[in-house]
């Protein structure tokens, strides 16, 4: 299947990233795997022997100077991008009071941090051509916390408020990019324990949203497979029965 798009997907060693550059690959995307170290590539070796349409990079998404050192090169490959999964993330399963500050503060720099340094490094280049998707990969963690989950709960709220924030930033300087947030759900995989859903099929679903449902002009939330549409307010509701019988 041929399609000319380019996807950069961060986290993509493992889980969730890297089902996301399998089915993306699949689907005729030219895909830029970012990976965190030299020694993660090789988990993605025999999808880029199999498919020579994915290039592997290198970047502690933390690290905003490696961040632009990566983009360079997808850039220099791929010569522009088009879509943007931030999908980095840690978890570290700690109680608040037992967690280290340099420990906090590191897993907000990968979870936050990374997102920003990645969405700061290709907006430019997306605003310019007036294309761009980004989908910041987020969570409902911040809405009702668990035990030990304090500091990702926490980047999570963070990347919700972010996301929306950048959405208006940009809102009359691109008409067609856009930053969103997506919420693929409880995977199957090592962050979660591997219990819940298959990440094949948050994957499958990615690529519809791709095709399908990212033309919001401003940030929106999307959930699963599906845009999700806030809960309206009791008073909300009264006044558009009151509108519907005028």
């Amino acid at each position: 299947m041929a399609n000319s798009k380019v996807v950069v997907i961060t986290g993509a060693a493992r889980g969730l990233g890297k089902e996301l550059v399998q089915e993306f690959s699949a689907n005729g995307y030219s895909v830029a795997a970012v990976v965190r170290t030299s020694e993660s590539q090789e988990a993605l070796s025999d999808l880029m022997n199999s498919n020579k349409s994915i290039t592997c990079h290198v970047a502690d998404v933390s690290r905003a100077e490696q961040v632009e050192h990566a983009f360079e090169e997808i850039l220099s490959v791929h010569k522009h991008v088009d879509v943007l999964f931030n999908s980095a993330a840690v978890y570290p399963k700690i109680n608040f009071l037992d967690e280290s500050s340099n420990d906090w503060a590191e897993a907000l720099a990968v979870n936050v941090n990374g997102v920003v340094n990645c969405c700061k490094t290709v907006l430019p280049s997306m605003l310019e051509r007036n294309y761009g998707r980004i989908f910041n990969v987020g969570s409902w963690a911040h809405m009702g916390p668990i035990e030990n989950s304090a500091v990702y709960s926490a980047s999570k709220g963070c990347v919700r408020a972010l996301t929306k924030a950048i959405g208006v930033d940009i809102l009359t300087r691109g008409k067609d990019v856009q930053v969103h947030e997506w919420i693929p759900g409880h995977l199957n995989t090592r962050m979660s324990d591997f219990t819940g859903i298959d990440p094949r099929e948050s994957a499958r679903w990615a690529v519809n949203m791709v095709e399908n449902h990212s033309t919001q002009s401003e940030s929106s939330i999307f959930d699963g497979a599906e845009l999700w549409v806030p809960p309206k307010s009791l008073k909300r509701r009264v006044l558009d029965k009151l509108l519907f019988w005028k």
